[in-house]
């Protein structure tokens, strides 16, 4: 399924010099409510069925990824824990309170994934089109 991505032309001052750039539109984000209603219309499951089913997935990733693990979703990616730390001098100063400078969750695409993203094809947002969205 090859989907278009939207992107606008943005002017931002570097250096206090003027530059213009392409960056991604970001579209209305979709809750779990609609993307278990749009699933529950291809299956033969209801959309609370489903929206169940999801919830419980959601959090066993959440488990074992706060428990240091890493979850594989295949054909998706894999999801892990990420901590970014700054390097000391000695061992005696290795310590969390000295080392580490964010804890966060990765995302690590699938090859599949990544290649169809590449495949993706471009269209520019057009004000015209969208009046009650602005340019930023």
């Amino acid at each position: 399924m090859k989907k278009n991505l939207t992107y606008e032309i943005v002017k931002r001052k570097v250096f206090k010099e003027e530059k213009w750039m392409i960056t991604l539109r970001r579209h209305k984000k979709r809750s779990i409510k609609t993307t278990t209603e749009r699933v529950a219309l291809q299956t033969t499951s209801s959309a609370s069925d489903m929206e169940g089913l999801l919830q419980a997935y959601l959090e066993q990733i959440r488990y074992h990824v706060l428990s240091g693990e890493s979850v594989n979703i295949k054909g998706f990616g894999t999801f892990y824990p990420k901590v970014s730390s700054k390097m000391v001098d000695t061992a005696e100063e290795a310590t969390v309170k000295n080392c580490v400078q964010s804890v966060t969750i990765g995302f690590r695409p699938c090859t599949e994934l990544k290649e169809a993203i590449k495949k993706s094809g471009f269209k520019e947002f057009s004000p015209a089109k969208n009046a009650n969205k602005k340019r930023r």
